[in-house]
C-alpha cells in the first residue's frame, strides 16, 4: 500500500468476500481479498475497496474510481 508504515497482522484485519452465485450461469468462484494490515490510510482503503469491485466484475472506466465527495 501507498503510505504503509505499520507492520502486517498473522491473521487477516479484514475480509472483503464475493460469493458466487446460486444460479445456473454462475461461475463456480469465491473471490477473497484479505486485508493484512491495521490502519491503512483512507486513499487505501479505497483502492482496496476498487480493486475488490473490479475482481467480481464492476468495470471503471479510465476516468472513473471511487472516491470521497467534499459538499457542503
Amino acid at each position: 500500500m501507498m503510505g504503509c508504515t505499520n507492520e502486517a497482522t498473522k491473521e487477516p484485519y479484514m475480509e472483503l468476500i464475493c460469493n458466487p452465485y446460486e444460479h445456473e450461469s454462475s461461475v463456480n468462484t469465491r473471490i477473497t481479498v484479505e486485508v493484512m494490515q491495521k490502519d491503512l490510510s483512507r486513499d487505501d482503503m479505497i483502492q482496496v475497496l476498487e480493486d475488490f469491485m473490479k475482481a467480481i466484475g464492476y468495470n471503471f472506466s479510465e476516468k472513473e474510481s471511487l472516491g470521497i465527495e467534499v459538499y457542503d
